[in-house]
């Protein structure tokens, strides 16, 4: 989407290609607004040279006039990436009810569009954005706001000559005139957009691409069909969302890295078992399953890691006299314990952090195990109607309700105690245990209220 921040860089601050590389990076971002296009064909898309692109780059990399920030923000991986950064691009993170945008209409990416003059892309995008928002394709404009609010950088002759432009060149899609307006006699532009232009709109299949790249070098070298990458993805979305939902104050930024970490390595661990589970890729909604399932465990897998280091960070701080040392030798005197206090300050911050992603991943793994219980029984006491309607799982032929619980509960202990082996013979793993133990003895008791349900 085009939401209303950056279509407002876009009306004000930016050149006719800074304008086509802005709306290229829309339809090439992942969830976490990172541009995953080469260099090569991010120019071929623009229709420019890579030299060109590279300047452009250099500049939106810079704090930008009319924003205060970096456009572009590097990010450092094997090949240096860019995350865009104008609007709610992060993770989903935008609301459908209060923020307004301008759907990427097909047209924006055409030969036709990019050889616009930039006064007649700033017109046209602020009909498009004025169709998109009141879901209408024939869109009036007031003349005088057009000049004097809209963009400065216009002037009456700038109007009228994009206006001739766009018909010239866009004429199929659009039209616009000038016209009175009945009730004030003030000039208004009219735009006439082609009856389903509405609709006529580039969906962002950037992550359905990094699913089939992520299945493909995981060593599964067969097409992935769409309606299989579909179900991956919405449990990607959920993984965000939930995560995202959950994420306050400073482990925000943390939680959707993690978010991204389990839903990148889950697809890995997928892609490694495809080749013997082809039967899977059949069914969407059993892919779906199966991959969720291997979600669960990584999430149970990071529960614990940061459970540890939670553990071992306490540890650390519990330790006075090795702060005292430290600051007395950096300091050459006696320190007083608000001193050593402040020296540990960063200390807690770090463990504080690592705690909440523990206690956040902690809910998250009980909501999964009760959310899967929940696609099955439909009517007990905790259960919210409404809310799994069109939702019940769909069990196999020769598989029961019953069946299906005990098999739940079976691999969550299965999950619980392969983690509770592994730090037995870990330095510093009592917390950790008892968060797995803890754990275990809640699935318990949740399973055991359910098939008391079940019987009455």
């Amino acid at each position: 989407m085009i939401y209303e921040e950056t279509y407002r860089y876009l009306i004000r601050h930016v050149s006719s290609k800074e304008f086509d590389t802005c709306l290229y990076s829309l339809l090439h971002m992942d969830w976490d607004g990172v541009i995953q296009s080469p260099l090569h064909k991010m120019a071929k898309g623009i229709g420019t040279t890579e030299k060109y692109l590279k300047k452009i780059i250099k500049k939106f990399s810079s704090p930008q006039v009319g924003c205060g920030r970096k456009i572009f923000l590097p990010i450092q991986q094997e090949i240096t990436k860019y995350k865009f950064n104008l609007g709610p691009t992060g993770s989903l993170r935008f609301n459908s009810k209060k923020d307004r945008y301008c759907k990427k209409y097909r047209f924006f990416y055409s030969n036709a569009f990019r050889s616009l003059s930039l006064p007649s892309k700033r017109l046209l995008l602020i009909a498009a954005f004025n169709m998109s928002v009141n879901k209408s394709e024939e869109v009036s404009l007031h003349f005088d706001e057009i000049v004097h609010s809209e963009c400065s950088l216009f002037k009456r002759q700038d109007v009228l000559d994009a206006m001739e432009t766009v018909n010239q060149k866009l004429g199929d899609m659009v039209t616009f005139t000038i016209a009175s307006s009945v009730f004030t006699r003030k000039e208004i532009i009219l735009a006439s957009f082609k009856e389903g232009m509405l609709k006529d709109y580039l969906e962002n299949r950037t992550e359905r691409m990094l699913v089939r790249k992520t299945i493909y070098e995981a060593g599964f070298l067969e097409y992935i069909e769409d309606k299989v990458c579909m179900e991956l993805e919405r449990v990607g979305k959920y993984i965000y969302r939930s995560f995202l939902k959950a994420a306050h104050g400073p482990i925000k930024d943390d939680l959707l890295k993690l978010a991204r970490f389990v839903y990148s390595t889950s697809l890995k661990k997928f892609g490694k078992v495809l080749s013997s589970k082809k039967h899977l890729l059949a069914d969407p909604k059993q892919a779906s399953a199966y991959f969720s399932t291997i979600v669960y465990n990584e999430a149970l897998e990071q529960l614990a890691t940061y459970a540890h280091q939670a553990a071992c960070i306490k540890n650390l701080i519990e330790r006075e006299h090795l702060h005292r040392g430290i600051s007395e030798e950096s300091l050459a005197r006696n320190v007083d314990y608000i001193e050593v206090n402040e020296h540990i300050e960063m200390i807690r911050v770090k463990h504080d952090k690592a705690f909440k992603i523990h206690r956040t991943l902690s809910i998250w793994c009980e909501d999964w195990v009760i959310s899967r219980v929940n696609s099955v029984i439909v009517g007990t006491e905790d259960t919210d109607q409404k809310s799994i309607r069109g939702k019940k799982r769909i069990l196999k032929k020769d598989q029961s309700i019953s069946d299906y619980l005990n098999s739940l509960k079976k691999h969550t202990y299965e999950q619980l105690e392969k983690h509770i082996t592994m730090y037995q013979n870990v330095n510093n793993n009592e917390s950790v245990l008892d968060v797995l133990k803890q754990k275990k003895e809640a699935i318990r008791s949740y399973f055991a209220i359910q098939k008391d349900h079940m019987k009455n």
